[in-house]
């Protein structure tokens, strides 16, 4: 298949259009700079430089694809979520450029849609499992641009076009948001969000890019991607072990815990997600957990 990528030089577009062009498809990853063009290349496809938030420069870079994957966010590093502002690139990226990928998708004539998305978008479930049955806690309006990618994506699959929207887990391995944590857990500072038996559903990068090419055999609809789930107490254990330190990664005290705010009060939400449908459907299955040595440098 002809297959085009947004946020193609992001770590997750990276390791889709690698998983991608190793499966045997020919893929174009789509860059909003000339800078992000060897970055694609590097990783087997070919790039396009497009502006994501014009629709009809979209279209021109989709025309003659059958599949458009979206991978765009920007989401802020550790506790610099807090900031002024913070969220805004983020807030864009899926209020308006994704909404511009759905239309231009069917525009260009592309007959499928497949959207990343997030398990934060459920709520703290306790330890029952959380299947893509149970309703989303998104009424805050700090849910809204995922909201309407949502939308615009569903809107995509009408007259015989399909969509595949992705819940994935937390993203773990070689990123900006792992160094982080592995810095502050080496370092002795506190990292982790939500309570020692809290669950957190992972999912490691060269997963999720093996993941949007299982996606291409799923029907229309939403799916959960990740891993086993795993307490937070078991998770700070796994990343003092990849980070070469005894003590566990360290829980925000919950006074700072309670100011955090929404948009990283999502991170204290006990998550225990399934993902047999898809796994069902698919035949995907995860292979990188928080235990398989060497995690980060894969």
């Amino acid at each position: 298949m002809r297959i085009a990528i947004t946020g193609a030089t992001g770590v997750l577009g990276q390791e889709a259009v690698e998983a991608l062009v190793a499966a045997g498809h020919e893929v174009t990853g789509i860059t909003r700079r000339d800078s992000g063009v060897p970055i694609v290349e590097g990783r087997g496809g070919s790039a396009v430089v497009a502006d994501v938030f014009d629709a009809g420069d979209l279209a021109r870079a989709f025309r003659g694809h059958d599949v458009v994957i979206n991978t765009l966010a920007h989401v802020p590093v550790g506790m610099s979520g807090l900031r002024p502002l913070a969220w805004r690139e983020d807030d864009r990226l899926h209020l308006e450029a994704s909404v511009a990928i759905a239309r231009a998708a069917a525009q260009a004539g592309a007959r499928r849609l497949i959207q990343e998305s997030t398990i934060y978008l459920y709520p703290d479930n306790g330890a029952d499992w959380i299947s893509e049955d149970l309703p989303l806690n998104v009424r805050n309006q700090a849910f809204r641009p995922r909201v309407r990618e949502m939308r615009a994506a569903v809107d995509f699959a009408t007259g015989g076009r399909s969509a595949v929207i992705l819940r994935l887990g937390q993203l773990f391995g070689r990123d900006q948001h792992t160094t982080h944590a592995l810095k502050a857990t080496r370092q002795g500072d506190p990292i982790l969000l939500g309570k020692p038996d809290t669950y957190v559903t992972l999912l490691h990068h060269s997963d999720a890019g093996r993941a949007f090419v299982a996606a291409l055999r799923a029907g229309s609809g939403f799916y959960n991607v990740g891993g086993e789930p795993i307490t937070k107490k078991r998770w700070a254990k796994d990343l003092a072990t990849e980070a070469g330190v005894d003590a566990p990664a360290k829980f925000y005290p919950e006074i700072t815990q309670a100011i955090v705010g929404t948009r990283l009060d999502v991170q204290r939400r006990s998550l225990r997600v399934s993902s047999v449908r898809f796994m069902s459907e698919t035949g995907w299955r995860p292979t990188v957990g928080p235990s398989t040595p060497g995690w980060s440098r894969r």
